[in-house]
């Protein structure tokens, strides 16, 4: 009993779930002897397609050479896998242990012939091993039979996942579609004014437009100065709000000097005398009928240009030193921007919505399961599992499949007993599922009550818990003896710190052959954990002869 309890602690302390995870355990092996050599399966009853594991252990000297059988069959079974040696040495004596994974995949009884190990050239046979491949027997009257489903989920998130990809990229090809769309739609409804970002480039833009009409080339120089000055008359119209074109040249600047000195503009002195000079030798051009070198229409083209760009950096963008008629503009182009940039999003967004709805329906349409909605009712009232576990099997009930939860075992701990531990643990729901089941040979003399107890004791040094209460029941059923305790306990959430109150309920049955225990743990007052619990345990079913290992 000693060596048992150990087992189970040393089981208990890998065993968690978000509040406490209780586990059950034991172990069986079928061991013989020949020789220097030994021998084992872990099982002598499966299932057709079920596996299970023959073990070879050979003693020898620590510089002795030792071969293994080796090849894709043994006998009538099929080698499924075979584990790498393992070499335990003391003194100078070793014990090399190998392992193999065997199926059958046809009802019978079936034997494992003797294979040969050779000991320093020296033959030492296995034994041999009487195995039963059972049917797997399909009782309609406990579990109705259904048509074969597909999984949950997998047509929207396989099959039909193109389709949603190609929907997204839709989704934005439309936003970009639409940007376009409102760009065309905005260009040809521009006014003339709006037709450029800003004043200077309104005004070079126009200046390069005069320079392609060619007009010094043939002679009309009257035309080209008229021209430059009315571009440049209405840039400092606009830009510094003074009636620049109904001015002379004397009142533009005159003008001009009252306007920078009245709103501290950075203009210097010698950008203005520049301007002057050329407002006045195009009055001499247009009025006086004067002649300019080809050289001084040049300088008098470039000092335009010159004139508009310093005009420009003495007043930044969106300073407030700018005239109405800039602000009025440049408040335009931002409207512009911004429908160009907000509304093409809008319409992304918007067909991403409406594709995430239609995603949302058709998955709900196919049954689909979402965690962040799941509840204790949802998993009860859900198509349940019904499956057998371990050896000696106990078949059970469960919203979902339990999944088998590796427990470490120590070579002398497995030669004894063969523990399975099979649990559901959904921390959302504070619901855990726990089956375990031990293959060993048992006697009248185990005491469940000890045993109840110790599992007990170890959750709460293991997981804190408090306040545990447990009302006890011993039973025989069917010739198993059986015990049947249930209760509560306080422990603390893991996630949040709070304390929680559990209830908990635990079946452990003895046999000859092991023995088996179910328990579920959920949260004290939840109605549908309540319910939960006892359709599994109305569920459970010991399967006395079959194994499932």
């Amino acid at each position: 009993m000693k060596a048992m309890l150990k087992s189970y602690w040393l089981i208990l302390k890998h065993v968690k779930m978000n509040k406490i995870l209780v586990a059950f355990l034991m172990g069986f092996v079928t061991l013989t002897s020949f020789g220097q050599v030994t021998s084992s399966v872990d099982s002598t009853d499966i299932k057709i397609g079920s596996a299970f594991n023959f073990t070879i252990k050979a003693a020898a000297n620590k510089n002795s050479k030792v071969v293994f059988p080796d090849g894709k069959a043994m006998g009538p079974f099929e080698v499924l896998e075979q584990s790498k040696i393992d070499t335990i040495l003391e003194n100078d004596r070793m014990e090399l242990i190998k392992k193999y994974v065997l199926t059958q995949f046809d009802s019978g009884s079936y034997t494992l012939p003797r294979m040969s190990v050779y000991v320093d050239g020296k033959n030492h046979q296995t034994n041999l091993f009487d195995i039963k491949v059972h049917n797997v027997e399909v009782d309609t009257t406990k579990q109705p039979m259904y048509d074969i489903k597909t999984q949950i989920g997998s047509q929207t998130d396989t099959y039909k996942l193109w389709k949603y990809l190609i929907a997204i990229l839709l989704c934005f090809a439309a936003g970009v579609a639409a940007y376009f769309i409102i760009k065309r739609i905005q260009n040809k409804n521009l006014t003339e004014e709006d037709l450029y970002k800003t004043p200077l480039e309104k005004v070079t833009k126009k200046l390069q437009l005069l320079d392609s009409k060619r007009l010094v080339m043939s002679g009309d120089v009257k035309s080209y100065y008229s021209e430059m000055t009315d571009v440049i008359r209405d840039y400092i119209e606009e830009v510094f709000e003074i009636p620049a074109k109904e001015s002379t040249s004397s009142e533009l600047i005159q003008h001009l000097i009252k306007t920078v000195q009245e709103k501290k503009i950075q203009l210097s002195r010698e950008t203005v005398n520049d301007l002057k000079r050329v407002l006045q030798t195009a009055d001499l051009v247009k009025f006086a009928k004067s002649e300019p070198m080809m050289n001084e229409i040049e300088q008098d083209r470039r000092v335009s240009e010159v004139v508009s760009v310093s005009i420009d950096k003495a007043i930044p963008r969106f300073s407030e030193e700018q005239s109405e008629r800039v602000k009025l503009r440049e408040r335009r182009f931002k409207k512009r921007k911004q429908m160009r940039t907000w509304l093409p999003i809008a319409v992304t967004v918007l067909m991403l919505f409406v594709t995430g709805i239609v995603y949302l329906v058709q998955a709900v349409k196919e049954g689909a399961e979402w965690s962040m909605f799941e509840s204790n009712k949802s998993l009860y009232n859900r198509e349940w599992v019904t499956s057998d576990y371990g050896f000696p099997a106990v078949i059970l009930s469960t919203p979902e499949a339990l999944t088998r939860v590796q427990t470490p075992q120590s070579d002398k701990e497995k030669q004894s007993s063969q523990t399975s531990v099979f649990t559901y643990a959904n921390l959302k729901t504070q619901l855990v599922i726990a089956v375990g089941t031990t293959a060993t040979q048992t006697n009248d003399s185990l005491d469940l009550k000890q045993l109840y107890q110790y599992k007990l004791d170890m959750v709460g040094k293991q997981y804190g818990a408090k306040d545990i209460t447990s009302n006890v029941d011993e039973f025989t059923q069917n010739g198993i003896k059986g015990i049947r305790g249930k209760g509560s306990f306080t422990a603390q959430n893991f996630i949040s710190g709070e304390a929680i109150k559990l209830s908990y309920e635990m079946y452990i049955f003895a046999q000859s052959k092991g023995i088996q225990e179910v328990a579920v743990l959920f949260k004290e007052g939840d109605e549908y954990g309540e319910k939960i619990n006892q359709k599994v345990i109305e569920s459970i079913q010991l399967n006395v002869e079959n194994s499932n290992e």
